[in-house]
């Protein structure tokens, strides 16, 4: 953890509390990914510079923290707020440019010791479990939503490929053209070479037999499919 000795070293004058202690070490986990403290307070001051030091006056409220941040390379700006609620603390940080906004609630007692809060080498319990749970509830949240945000550029369908994709298109009707045949054949068997047909009262099974009547035409129910004739069925 090179970096936030120094760092506690620096604010140690002016940390007089538990929240003192852990707003210090959230303000060296945001400068280690790669940003500059600005100053405090919600909105920029003439006294704003960039730092990885804490600003003047950053821990003048115990009940609201409120740091501003900015980039290495200018391209996000953060604004952290962390507010004491009993013995707990929760962290917000709003990202400007793409307004995503990450939570995480920190138990106080869990990784700060009060009764040293001087010391470097004991204030902090569970070091590497605390880092892991800033960089997961708030840093990389902010930092996937904002990579995603500026490489996913805005796709257009063209015309053709819209109108293809449209759900609410209505396709063309196509009517048929082919006639349907003056007849049907009744479901039935297949023995042997010819078909065993169920009779029932319609026009006709063949063309030619069109012109025969419902009384001739019952008890057929053969087809022979070997010349084409209706034939009687063999009793």
């Amino acid at each position: 953890m090179a970096g936030l000795e120094v760092l506690f070293a620096s604010a140690a004058p002016v940390i007089t509390c538990a929240q003192d202690a852990l707003v210090c070490f959230l303000h060296w986990e945001v400068v280690t990914h790669g940003y500059y403290g600005l100053g405090a307070g919600d909105q920029p001051g003439p006294n704003d510079k960039k730092s990885e030091l804490l600003p003047a006056e950053w821990n003048n409220n115990k009940d609201l923290y409120v740091l501003r941040y900015e980039s290495k390379d200018g391209s996000r700006k953060l604004l952290v707020k962390a507010v004491t609620v009993e013995n707990s603390v929760i962290i917000n940080v709003l990202e400007h440019g793409s307004q995503q906004v990450s939570d995480l609630t920190l138990n106080l007692n869990d990784y700060i010791d009060s009764e040293h809060l001087l010391d470097f080498h004991r204030v902090y319990k569970k070091s590497e479990e605390l880092r892991s749970r800033l960089v997961s509830g708030i840093i990389t949240p902010i930092h996937e939503h904002w990579v995603k945000a500026s490489e996913s550029p805005h796709q257009e369908f063209p015309p053709a490929t819209a109108r293809e994709v449209d759900p609410l298109r209505i396709h063309p009707h196509h009517p048929h053209t082919s006639r349907q045949p003056p007849w049907h054949v009744d479901t039935g068997t297949v023995r042997g070479s010819t078909w065993q047909s169920k009779v029932s009262s319609v026009p006709a099974f063949w063309p030619e037999d069109q012109k025969r009547s419902p009384r001739e035409l019952e008890g057929i129910n053969e087809i022979d499919h070997r010349n084409g004739r209706v034939q009687k069925a063999t009793p």
